[in-house]
């Protein structure tokens, strides 16, 4: 229930022919059409249907407001009844007897509420203590019709007795007193003794008799007679012969109502409210005319659509704290009215079991949460993988191109840093199996015996022998042709061919190094080194480099040669 007073209160008063509701500063006024029974017309539910939607803007996210609504007196019973003193739920039992048998229906059939009073009596000559208990009844199938279209409006209709709201704008009341609220066609009369309400009643009077009585007097028709008593009641009227018929017609029904409600009670003081109490001078001429001590007085309420004496009242008893809730009429029957006065022991048993629950559950919630979350990124994940391309075999591939790939770099490499100055290549044959074959032309032959020198102090070479040595025409230079087989990498040693960033160094040292040395040992004019077998060519050859550099088709084995 604390959430419903977190949001504005609804303020209502359901009267026999109209509507009113205050929402905060706004406020609504709809009149109603009744069956002879009593119930609304069909017509009339839909228009308030429709009415209520729009003024209340019912929206679906938005919670149920809480709806205090004031029902007229017409059906309600009052009893005041006196019970031992007991517990809370001992007393729901005993109101339920005590129910059945002070009205005619049973309590379910009965929307009713109770108010404990302040009057104890104490324990005396071997008695229980007892409580006196005001009980308010009315039909269920009267509130029941209201709490239907409330409810479709989107709000929690809750009921009480207009009378009894009332009565909290009474200033300064006597312990004898009683409130009159005026209507169109009836009144209200609630009279309370002690401070404590004693009766109820329904009076046939209502504005519109003082109507009918000037278009008697005044042979005049319903419109023109309700011009003239506003006009009364704003003391406009300037004919002297129209008014003081018309203040003797008020006069005499003024002595009628006076009559009716000495007939229904007899004390100190009456409050007097509603719509016709503002006709001027009404309540000191209704204490005339009860001729009596008795002391009338009009209950003021500030003006606005919406406002009346019932709603004010309702809503200062609702945000006073210190005055206590008003007398609700509850709609549950008699058996949910016992079951929610026992204890509601088990709802902390219950509670408690529930944070067990959740405490054991915690540590194995998750998993269950996150299965099948984790289930669809596997999913994904083996998808992913099925696309992927198949670059395992691609990789095998190409460490197998890496690891058989001939070493054709490394020769020429080592031939290029061997080479002395002024060397011309005529032509360079390599296979993969090791086989090379290299002619080309140099200065003379101590040239010849360096290149060889530096290639077999490589280590690269198995084999290296010069097959020719021939001098050139015009004797300048020596064509020669080796040839050998240099050895595979698994058989070279680790310092066999120098890095690849070093090697410009390397070669200009190696160059450098045959020039000092053929300057200072060997002469210019030195013949030509015969090598066995050796022939001699009639033309040099042009320049020709070829490799057998084919690479096989990848396989599971190594391809034959």
């Amino acid at each position: 229930m604390k959430g419903f007073d977190l949001l504005p209160r609804l303020y209502l008063e359901i009267g026999q022919s109209s509507l009113k509701m205050l929402d905060g500063d706004d406020g609504l006024e709809l009149s109603l059409d009744r069956q002879e029974n009593g119930r609304l017309t069909p017509a009339c539910r839909e228009r308030l249907l429709s009415s209520l939607r729009v003024f209340l803007k019912k929206q679906s996210w938005r919670p149920r407001r809480r709806a205090y609504c004031a029902i007229g007196a017409r059906g309600v019973s009052l009893r005041r009844v006196t019970l031992p003193a007991c517990s809370k739920e001992e007393l729901q039992r005993l109101l339920l007897l005590q129910i059945e048998r002070e009205f005619p229906l049973s309590p379910d059939e009965l929307a009713w509420g109770y108010q404990q009073l302040s009057q104890k009596h104490p324990t005396t000559n071997g008695n229980p203590a007892a409580q006196d208990l005001l009980v308010v009844a009315v039909k269920k199938e009267v509130l029941q019709e209201y709490a239907e279209i409330l409810s479709a409006c989107g709000v929690t209709p809750i009921f009480t007795l207009a009378a009894l709201a009332r009565t909290s704008l009474c200033a300064q009341a006597p312990s004898s007193f009683a409130v009159l609220e005026l209507g169109r066609k009836q009144s209200e009369l609630i009279s309370f003794e002690k401070g404590v309400p004693s009766a109820i009643r329904i009076l046939p009077w209502g504005g519109d008799n003082i109507t009918r009585a000037l278009e008697k007097s005044l042979e005049v028709n319903h419109v023109q007679a309700e011009e003239l008593k506003l006009q009364f009641d704003r003391g406009q009227s300037s004919n002297v012969e129209p008014r003081e018929k018309i203040q003797a017609a008020v006069d005499s029904e003024l002595n009628a109502l006076a009559a009716t409600i000495q007939a229904n009670w007899l004390g100190q003081k009456l409050y007097l409210s509603g719509r016709s109490t503002r006709l001027n001078d009404l309540a000191p001429r209704l204490a005339s005319a009860i001729r009596g001590k008795t002391e009338c007085e009009r209950i003021n309420v500030s003006p606005g659509e919406g406002c009346s004496a019932a709603i004010l009242g309702l809503k200062r008893t609702c945000e006073d704290t210190a005055s206590g809730q008003p007398l609700i009429l509850h709609l549950n029957s008699a058996k949910e009215t016992e079951f929610a006065a026992r204890p509601m022991q088990w709802k902390l048993a219950a509670l408690a079991a529930l944070l067990l629950f959740g405490l054991f559950s915690l540590r194995y919630a998750e998993a269950f949460i996150q299965k099948p979350r984790l289930s669809r990124k596997i999913a994904q994940v083996k998808s992913y993988r099925e696309k992927l391309p198949k670059i395992d075999r691609e990789l095998s591939f190409l460490q197998y191109l890496k690891t058989n790939q001939p070493p054709y770099l490394n020769p020429i490499f080592v031939l290029a840093n061997s080479a002395p100055p002024g060397t011309r290549i005529e032509s360079l044959s390599m296979n993969r199996r090791g086989d090379f074959s290299f002619r080309a032309g140099m200065r003379d032959s101590q040239q010849v015996v360096d290149f060889r020198s530096k290639l077999i102090d490589s280590g690269l070479f198995s084999t290296l022998s010069v097959e020719e040595q021939t001098p050139t025409p015009d004797r300048q230079k020596i064509v020669v042709r080796i040839i050998g087989q240099w050895k595979q990498l698994s058989e070279l040693p680790p310092t066999a061919i120098p890095p690849p960033s070093s090697g410009r160094d390397a070669t200009s040292r190696e160059i450098d190094r045959p020039r000092s040395r053929r300057s200072t040992s060997a002469p210019a004019s030195e013949p030509p080194v015969d090598v066995p077998g050796a022939t001699q060519p009639s033309i040099s050859q042009p320049t020709r480099v070829s490799a057998d550099s084919s690479i096989p088709s990848p396989g599971p084995s190594q391809p034959k040669e």
